[in-house]
């Protein structure tokens, strides 16, 4: 009887089943290879310049958009770009699939911008053109690239602020562009040291640029001569109702950054005035409606 228990086991443990170690399989690590983002490349025309010399890129290299930062620097005259923007903040938004461009005359870049998606509109952040080129009609070509850009993306307005003491700016964004003022922003950004806006406060006129609308009749008012001189002394409020009670007027300097440097107190009853008048308009119901060639705002009642 022993001897069959025993010849059972036996039996028993040469059926048992070991299992089998199977090594690990290790998969192949092949490097993914990353197509080089070519940007895109659009020549135009520009006046004064030859055909083909102004090509537009859309940037995501870093070592564009650091130049980028520099050209900023030196439209703003500032040797720090900690109030501007920097290079791994434009690649940033340019990944998100912003809009990041620069213009180049001869391979060198004169102009930039970046603009960010926003709901239904693209703001535009930053746009400028070096000293050298400023005048030439590269500020116009490059909105006309931001605005073919966005129609593109399905967005019918692009959006953006700027001071309203900079004439050149008020007429090109209202009188040129046909943007409209959508509201006043008293000291928007708060204290900047870029440059051009040092010691001063930020207050902003926000437009939208329907670049795909038809343009509403621009209207005709008669302006007294250049604002230039606004007395503030006898009217602090820098706005002019015009007889009738449906227009007013509001005036801008001449060159509000020569002041800036020349006349700081001058400048700084420009801010204060613009303002005043601004809010005394708005809050009688009047809208910025264009913006005369020689330095008024033209508001209508509405």
């Amino acid at each position: 009887m022993a001897t069959v228990m025993a010849t059972e086991t036996a039996t028993a443990m040469a059926r048992e089943v070991v299992p089998e170690v199977v090594p690990e399989v290790v998969p192949e690590v092949v490097p993914e290879v990353v197509p080089e983002v070519v940007p895109e490349v659009v020549t135009v025309a520009a006046p004064g310049l030859a055909a083909g010399q102004v090509e537009f890129r859309e940037l995501k290299r870093i070592g564009e958009l650091e130049e980028m930062v520099d050209l900023l620097c030196t439209v703003w005259k500032t040797d720090s770009p900690v109030d501007l923007t920097n290079a791994s903040t434009l690649w940033a938004l340019a990944e998100a699939a912003n809009y990041v461009a620069g213009l180049f005359v001869d391979d060198r870049m004169v102009a930039a911008g970046v603009a960010i998606r926003g709901r239904k509109h693209l703001h535009s952040h930053i746009v400028g053109v070096h000293p050298d080129f400023q005048g030439t009609g590269l500020g116009f070509l490059l909105k006309q690239h931001e605005a073919k850009w966005a129609a593109a993306e399905g967005l019918p307005v692009i959006r953006w602020t700027y001071d309203p003491l900079v004439r050149r700016n008020a007429y090109f964004n209202l009188a040129k562009l046909h943007a409209r003022v959508q509201r006043f922003e008293e000291n928007l950004y708060g204290s900047l040291n870029d440059g051009l806006n040092d010691d001063d406060e930020t207050d902003r006129l926000l437009i939208d640029w329907e670049f795909g609308a038809g343009r509403s009749p621009v209207d005709q008012v008669d302006t007294p001569p250049d604002p230039d001189d606004w007395d503030f002394a006898a009217c602090p409020e820098a706005v002019r109702f015009l007889p009738g009670g449906t227009y007013c007027l509001v005036p801008t300097p001449a060159n509000i950054e020569k002041l800036r440097t020349d006349d700081p107190a001058r400048a700084r009853a420009w801010r204060f005035g613009v303002r005043l008048g601004f809010r005394k308009a708005f809050d009688q119901g009047y809208e910025v409606t264009s913006f005369s060639a020689d330095g008024w705002y033209v508001l209508r009642r509405r």
